[in-house]
């Protein structure tokens, strides 16, 4: 658990103690939030709306008790705030320097059975066009005594649901996610076992580092014997597969409703030595629901892969200054697209590529 500084806790209540969740469909993972001295409390600042679609849409919600739930949602609000909202706040390093943005969401139980509405909650995401997700900061605060302020830090978060829903009942629910500065979400989403729900937010962007697709770039990558290798990495193709593309392969009843699509990149060893070519398990598929997918494991005996996303080399090595293409099959939930391909290198510090998918 965390502290947050004495300005927010003076206005939203003594002891307050914050969560940061990561990014959408990911593990959540605390950080260290911390406050420095006492301040004086300072005025509210304000929010500004962003425009955006507030369509009701049906979803088919699976509890973890594997129990279906019909709901209707939308996002109702979306606010982008300042820095200056969690100015006393302390966070770490990978969060210090966005910019809290404050996301409405409305649930309706339209089912039969009760719902909790917190598990729900957690689905709605805020991604950039390029894919990227925001990360989602909650704050709960331990004295129920305490006044609530007027910010936008404080307003978000005492809009709460209740933990359970009825059915029939309707509750909204704020949750305060964090985004790089000076850049534009570009969509709301809610994802669960029965696709994705999208709604746009006017005048989303990208990143500032998305390549265009088909640019290459050189990174450098460690291999397995954990020597630096330079290499040139050059995204060939993003191809949605046929619909028979994968019927030689056992897939789940959620792959199948998923769609396939191919991913190919060429990777050039620009080293000294022979290189095993491993480089197809560091790159991510980005989508506009702000998921990053994980490569398909398949089980492929004496074969290249899939028709259409075979590998040049797929148990060979890569000598000095030649190359290889590598093809990778990433599953697309339903109501979702791809948008970015991203490359994490192993090498000791070197900052992930992206590229535009199309």
């Amino acid at each position: 658990m965390q502290r947050v500084s004495r300005r927010v806790s003076t206005i939203a209540g003594a002891g307050v103690l914050a969560l940061l969740l990561t990014g959408c469909g990911g593990s959540d993972t605390s950080k260290n939030v911390s406050g420095d001295k006492p301040e004086a409390d300072q005025a509210a600042s304000t929010a500004t709306p962003l425009t955006l679609d507030t369509a009701p849409r049906r979803a088919h919600y699976t509890d973890r008790g594997k129990k279906a739930h019909e709901l209707t949602l939308h996002p109702t609000l979306l606010e982008l705030g300042s820095a200056e909202d969690l100015k006393d706040v302390r966070l770490d390093d990978d969060v210090r320097g966005m910019v809290p943005h404050y996301l409405t969401v409305s649930i309706t139980n339209t089912g039969s059975g009760e719902v909790k509405s917190a598990q729900v909650v957690n689905n709605f995401c805020l991604a950039l066009a390029d894919g990227t997700a925001g990360e989602r900061v909650s704050f709960f605060s331990s004295n129920p005594l305490a006044s609530p302020g007027s910010g936008p830090l404080e307003t978000c978060n005492g809009t709460k649901a209740p933990s359970a829903l009825a059915a029939g009942q309707a509750a909204t629910e704020c949750r305060v996610v964090m985004l790089p500065k000076d850049t534009q979400p570009a969509t709301v989403s809610y994802s669960d076992e029965s696709g994705i729900q999208m709604w746009k937010v006017e005048g989303g962007d990208t990143g500032s580092s998305v390549l265009p697709s088909g640019k290459s770039a050189e990174v450098t990558w460690k291999d397995a014997r954990d020597k630096e290798v330079p290499l040139t990495v050059t995204p060939k193709s993003v191809r949605k597969a046929g619909p028979d593309a994968l019927a030689d392969y056992n897939l789940n009843a959620r792959q199948k409703a998923a769609t396939a699509y191919f991913v190919t990149l060429q990777y050039r060893n620009n080293g000294t030595s022979k290189l095993y070519p491993g480089m197809d398990r560091a790159v991510f598929l980005r989508t506009a629901s702000g998921q990053a997918l994980r490569p398909l494991t398949l089980i492929a005996i004496g074969s290249n892969g899939p028709k259409g996303c075979e590998s040049s080399v797929p148990y060979g090595m890569v000598q000095p200054g030649k190359s290889v293409r590598q093809c990778g099959v990433y599953l697309v939930s339903k109501g979702d697209k791809p948008v970015a391909v991203t490359f994490s290198s192993t090498a000791d510090g070197a900052e992930p590529v992206t590229w535009k998918a199309s």
